[in-house]
Order: C-alpha cells, then structure tokens, then sequence
C-alpha cells in the first residue's frame, strides 16, 4: 500500500505538463503569475534558465491547450482570443547553415526559406483544425497561392500543402548537407509566406478576431545572423500575427535586425518578462498545493497545503539537532574552572543561545570568561549579534563532529522556493525526491497524514544539486570548466562558513577584480554558467573598492547550498581575483581554492568533510581526474 502511495505521489511530483493525462490537465495546471502579459498582442519574450516552465508557458499558448484551458472554466471556442504555434530551434539543425561552402548571404536566404518551411508546416496543420471548428474550407486557389509563396509544386488542399512542405523540408536539408551538388532549391523570401497564410486564414473567416502567436522556444541555439533574421520578423510584427520567444537569460547575443543599423528595442518592439521575477514563489506554492489536493481527492492522506507538508525547523530545534546542547556543556565545563558563579548564571540560559558563545570565541579570539559576561550584562546587544550572525553559527555548529550525515538542515516551504532559485522544475524535483526519502527512511511505514521531515527534505537537496553538477558537463559548451569551476568556488563558500574568523556572516556571492583581459575571460564563462543555471547575477549594489570593474554580483545558483553546506539567503559578498577562477576552471583547484579563500591553513581535513564532497576530495587536492 505504501509503495503504491510512494509511486503516485512521485508521478503526481516528478511529471511535466508533456506527460499529464488529458484527464488531469484541469486538476494540475496552474496559470503562470505573468501569463497575461504573454497573452497581450505585443510580441514578448520569455527569459528563464532550462527548467523555469518557458516551454510550458508556450506551450500553454497553443491553439488547443488554450481552448482546453477556456473550456474548463465553461467557455466556448467563440471565446478564444488567440491560437498559438510553436517551433523549436533545434540546435543541430539550425547550426547547419553555416560554412565557407555558401556565402553569408546564400545562409541568410537558406535558413528564412528553413524558417518559413517550419513555421508554415504548423500553421498548416492548425488551418485543417480550424476548418473543423468553423465548418469553413479554405478556397483551393488560396491554398495554391502559399505553395507558390514556399516555391513548391502547384497544390489544392491542406493536406497536399502539409505534405509538400515536408518533402521541400527534406530538399533543403540534402542542400545545405550538399551545398556544392547540383540539389536545386528555391528560396521564399524571409517572413513572407507565413504572413500571407496568417492574412488568407483572416480574409477566409476562420480567425475571426483571433491573432495568431508563432511562438519560438530555445532561441538562444540561433546563430546570430539567424537572430538577425527573426529579430526582424519580431520588430515589424504587425496584427493579425505576432511573436513569443523562449530564451535563456544572456542567451540573446545580437539585437540588430537584418538592417544592421536598426535595433531590436525592449518596450517599444517588444515586452520582456523574466520569469524569476514574476511571483514564483506564489505560483510555485499554487503547484504544490494543487497536486497536494489532487493526492488527497486520490485518497491519499497527506497534510493539507505546502506549508503543513515540508516540516520545518526553529532556529532553536536546528542548533538542538547539530550539537548545540553538547557545545553549551563544553563551555559551561570550562568557564567552572574559572567561575562558579559565572558557569551557574549560564547553566539558566537557553541552551541556542550558550552555544553562539564559542562561535564568537572562534570568531573574535577574545576569551571565553569575557564573552561570557558580556553576554550576562548585556541582553539586547547579545540579542542583536544572534540575531546577524546566529543562522551563520549553524554552519560551523556540526564542526568536528564525526559521524554526522547532516551537518546543517534545509528545510520548510519558504525554504524550498528559495533554493529551487525560480525554477519550477528543481521545485517539483525537490519534492519528488523528499518523498522518496521520507519512505526510503521509514521503511516501517510513514506517519498519517503524510508531511516530509527536515532530513528527507536535506537529502533531497544534495541530490538534486549533485545532478545538476554531473548534468553541467553535458548541457554547456564549456560544461567540463564550468563544472571545476563551480566545485571550486563551492568549497572556497564552505570553508569561509565553517571558519568564521574575522569574515562577515554568510558570505555567498563574489564580483571579479583583477587584470582586464582576465576578467573578460571568466566573465564570460560565468555568464555561460548563469545561462545553464550554474550561477545566479545580479547588478552589484555598490562598489567595494576602486579594482573592482564589473558591474555583476554573480553567486552559485541556491539549489547547490545543500551540496555544499552553504547558505541559501542573499547576504554578503567577497571579491574573488580572475587569475584564481581561471585557475580553477582551467584545471589547478587546490591553489585557486586557497588563493579565493585568502588562507590554505583554514583548509578543513577531508575527514571531517560530508559525504558529498569527500567524494570529490581528489579534485579538491589538485588531481585533474577528481572525480570529473
């Protein structure tokens, strides 16, 4: 019974839109917080990471997701506003036209004439929808008119138009495969069939009122003269068609147009939405909770909202949990030595708070007797420095103490839509996995109504972040970099949390000094890494001295916090110099680990280090095949 509940709650956790049943699209889709804005006429384009439901979004916009949207709410296809297609720019294909075969113009004409073949397959395929619901055929001649405008043979209905443009398809690929045979194939001119289809769908009936969305996802795989081209394409849009664009953030590379003295402008040719500011938190909790329902109305007995389901921990239950009471007798034995009295007055205090003691002993050097009385005479200002820097002692807390497999706790709602960093897909793995192991460690049988304790939601977040490092590799162009680089910079924030001496708390994101060129070059890998979600950026707040040059605040992307036991909230930054996140990318992890940290003594042993990275511990001492 139990392994049943486990096996529907991970579909029910682990599946994407693609894979839902028709049956439960009603129960489980959730409208994204910016879905308005997408729907608008203007042409907009949808900037996220892999993962934040951009190919979703789009895919929602479909002529007949919409309908299937609008008629669970009870209304009719007379009320659709819109009729969405999508194309995917699949990178081996559309990387295909390019070479010193063709001349950059012949690769121009060649991938307009590609993108009008794709573009008006779909509509094509859309028209013979259409014509079902109006009981409208479109006139033989009229459909004659668009394989002229494709350059293909003379043809009358829907399905000859559908099945000429597969084969021209197939023709163009054995040219531009073959570029120098004697293949011959004609060229449409850039945009314009598809917007003549767009315009005899208008004039036939079969719109009406409707606009027809040609929605574009993974447009950061164009090569940049192919951005050129469908730049122009977005920039002239005019009623009754118009663009939606799926990207990755920095995954525009060239704003001019096929006019190369005329832009492509943000607001005024088109709206940009970025998915992480969107509210995601609330449509992320949305999610959860209707899948939640969806369980129960199941029956299975499970807690009833997000909030309920991921248990969360106090401050004071998590210090319990790392050793807190054990630090507070240690301390309480050693100020005896000196101080009855004093030791007394301690053994009355609460024991998260006796603990932070030796944190600030540690992180001060003063004495412990005189941190003791100040924290005895002066209650407000104690509770102040709790308050700054007590979540930070929690990462130094579980310090040399062998043994333990969890040496800091991630956990509750507001925790697991911070980590998931924007992005629908880690949320939902998030949960996915808690729910494995909350029934991998219970194997005697979970507790009803069914919640996910602190350990299961922490084992699910190092497994999640340990595969999204393997995955780095294969998803970048310079995975196998980004992957050192990530590791390295992973383990210079643990080291800087676990020995706190003369740093600020929480120290968990970096700007780049250093020498012109060297920024340069790793800016523009870490720029790659934030486009694969390896990192985060954000304009940088304020200079911190003079050296520092760029204008970006970059920081590992949250969901790798677990795997490397560092803090998740946005707090402080540090500098790191080019030369050593060069180092560390291109293959010497142990010096640039020291030179980011500023002090190879505060190494910690690979004896006291998690499971997790211990089994990196070869890459951390400099061995190029660590693990890699």
């Amino acid at each position: 019974m139990a392994q049943d509940e486990q096996t529907q709650l991970r579909k029910l956790f682990g599946e994407n839109r693609a894979e839902w049943p028709p049956e439960s699209f009603q129960d489980l889709f959730v409208v994204p917080t910016y879905f308005n804005k997408l729907e608008s006429l203007k042409p907009s384009m949808l900037v996220g990471g892999r993962g934040t439901g951009k190919t979703t979004s789009l895919q929602s916009l479909g002529y007949e997701e919409a309908l299937e949207r609008l008629e669970s709410q009870g209304l009719t296809f007379e009320d659709q506003q819109y009729l969405g297609i999508l194309v995917r720019m699949n990178k081996n294909r559309v990387h295909a036209f390019k070479g010193q075969r063709v001349s950059e113009d012949g690769w121009s004409k060649a991938f307009s004439h590609y993108f009008n073949l794709i573009v008006c397959h779909e509509i094509a395929i859309m028209a013979e929808w259409l014509q079902g619901k109006c009981g409208i055929a479109i006139p033989s001649n009229e459909i004659l008119r668009i394989s002229l405008d494709l350059g293909m043979s003379e043809v009358s209905t829907l399905t000859q138009l559908i099945r000429q443009i597969k084969i021209s398809i197939s023709k163009l690929q054995l040219y531009v495969n073959n570029p120098s045979e004697s293949t011959e194939v004609i060229f449409s001119m850039p945009e314009s069939p598809l917007r003549t289809f767009v315009e005899l769908l208008k004039e036939s009936g079969l719109l009406g009122d409707r606009v027809v969305f040609c929605c574009i996802d993974e447009y950061e795989n164009l090569l940049d003269y192919q951005q050129g081209i469908v730049n122009t394409f977005i920039k002239h849009a005019v009623p009754p068609l118009s663009y939606k664009i799926g990207v990755r953030k920095f995954g525009v590379r060239n704003w001019k147009t096929i006019d190369k003295n005329d832009l492509l402008s943000n607001s005024d040719d088109f709206t940009e939405i970025h998915i992480i500011d969107e509210g995601f938190d609330y449509f992320a909790t949305a999610v959860a909770n209707s899948r939640i329902a969806f369980a129960e109305k199941s029956g299975i007995s499970i807690a009833p909202s997000l909030k309920e389901f991921l248990v969360d921990l106090s401050f004071s239950e998590e210090a319990r949990k790392l050793g807190a009471e054990k630090a507070t007798q240690r301390i309480i034995s050693e100020i005896k030595k000196t101080s009855e009295t004093l030791a007394k007055a301690l053994e009355e205090r609460p024991i998260e708070e006796v603990y932070f003691l030796d944190y600030w002993r540690e992180k001060t050097k003063k004495e412990l007797t005189t941190i003791a009385e100040s924290y005895l005479e002066n209650s407000k200002e104690w509770k102040q420095r709790l308050g700054n820097h007590g979540y930070a002692s929690l990462f130094w807390l579980s310090k040399g103490q062998k043994g333990l497999r969890i040496k800091k706790y991630y956990s509750g709602a507001n925790a697991f839509l911070a980590l998931a960093g924007g992005n629908i897909r880690y949320f939902l793995q998030l949960l996915d996995l808690s729910i494995f192991h909350e029934y991998d460690r219970n194997k005697s049988g979970v507790t009803y109504p069914l919640t996910i304790s602190p350990e299961s939601q922490t084992f699910a977040l190092r497994d999640v972040g340990r595969r999204r490092l393997d995955q780095l590799e294969g998803l970048a162009d310079s995975g196998v970099k980004l992957k050192r680089l990530v590791l390295a910079i992973g383990k210079a924030f643990f080291e800087m949390a676990r020995n706190p001496t003369e740093r600020a708390p929480e120290v968990n994101s970096f700007v780049i000094a250093g020498k012109q060129d060297q920024i340069k070059k790793i800016s523009s890998l870490l720029k790659e890494g934030v486009g694969h979600l390896a990192f985060e950026v954000n304009p940088r707040t304020k200079n911190t001295t003079q050296l520092e040059v760029r204008d970006d605040e970059f920081r590992l992307h949250r969901i790798y916090s677990g795997f490397f036991e560092i803090s998740y909230r946005k707090k402080r930054r540090t500098t790191f110099q080019a030369h050593d996140l060069i180092e560390a990318a291109e293959g010497s992890p142990s010096s640039a680990i020291a030179g980011l940290i500023g002090d190879e003594h505060i190494i910690t042993d690979s004896s006291d280090l998690s499971e997790q990275l211990a089994f990196f511990t070869n890459f951390f001492a400099g061995d190029e095949k660590g693990q890699e």
